[in-house]
């Protein structure tokens, strides 16, 4: 292999790398998003209904 396929070859490898990292990085937040904001289930609504009815 000659020296400029090995740079060629690092270059395609390193830029693979960073797109790979980036999706990574957007799995983490998204499943941090999602811990954090979790989707409200039928007694999470009751009691937000609750908090409201006995703030009027």
């Amino acid at each position: 292999m000659t020296p400029e396929d090995q740079k060629q070859l690092e270059a395609r490898r390193k830029s693979r790398n960073k797109a790979l990292g980036l999706v990574l990085v957007g799995l983490v937040i998204l499943f941090f998003a999602l811990t954090i904001v979790r989707f409200p289930d039928e007694e999470d609504r009751a009691a937000y209904e609750a908090e409201l009815e006995a703030s009027r």
